[in-house]
């Protein structure tokens, strides 16, 4: 699949994954761990920062978080596999629907008081990373903005030295971007409401999402139905 032939419900789930993962993530800064939960970026320097330290018990933390979300995208390499574009379909709404069993599980543990909720979100953001970051030859990061921002600016800089703009490529990552800051917005909004429960809209979300994909995976637009 070319950039050009991105499909635009390919491009609204992308968004809508996005909009989750900003969410999850604003949940992660306002709760207990007070940081990230959907990259690992920040979780490596903040392992480094805590071993300079010598806080052995934080190096821990922030090495678990890392762990679980390398686990996470283990799970989604052995749910999605290899497969051919007509079966991935089937495994990419698997994929969805395990991530919100997980975001639910968190919310179970973190209502009762447990850390290791903070490491099934990372672990669920793992998964959905793996699963998104390439959907038949066109990347799509949905769980962090450092890709999308550096392919938004090497695209503009090329289009100054005069190439033709790759508005399809602009248009996708434009709208991964601002779906993952207004996720983080409406995070910020929901989590003083809901608190411990806070994980449950975007796991509701995900198995929408899940559902919508089996469908559309089978009744492609444009397909005529038998």
């Amino acid at each position: 699949m070319s950039w050009r032939q991105t499909p635009a419900w390919i491009s609204l789930g992308g968004s809508w994954l996005a909009l989750n993962a900003g969410y999850i993530n604003a949940v992660g800064f306002l709760g207990a761990q007070q940081h990230g939960l959907t990259h690992v970026t920040g979780q490596v320097t903040k392992v480094g920062i805590e071993l300079g330290h010598a806080d052995f018990q934080g190096t821990f933390r922030a090495a678990l978080l890392v762990l679980w979300f390398f686990l996470g995208a283990v799970v989604s390499g052995a749910i999605i596999r290899r497969a051919e574009l007509s079966e991935r379909g089937r495994r990419y709404g698997i994929a969805m629907l395990t991530e919100a069993a997980m975001l639910v599980g968190a919310t179970v543990l973190m209502a009762n008081g447990q850390p290791w909720g903070a490491n099934l979100v990372a672990m669920a953001a793992g998964l959905q990373n793996a699963m998104a970051t390439s959907y038949s030859g066109a990347v799509v990061r949905t769980t962090h903005m450092t890709g999308v921002v550096t392919d938004l600016g090497i695209l503009i800089g090329h289009t100054l030295r005069g190439h033709a703009p790759e508005w399809e490529k602009l248009k996708l990552l434009a709208l991964l971007f601002f779906a993952f800051f207004a996720g983080g917005v409406l995070g910020a909004e929901v989590y003083p409401v809901l608190t411990t429960m806070a994980l449950i809209p975007p796991a509701i979300a995900l198995v929408l999402a899940s559902v919508t994909y089996l469908y559309v995976s089978q009744h492609p637009p444009g397909h005529p139905k038998h």
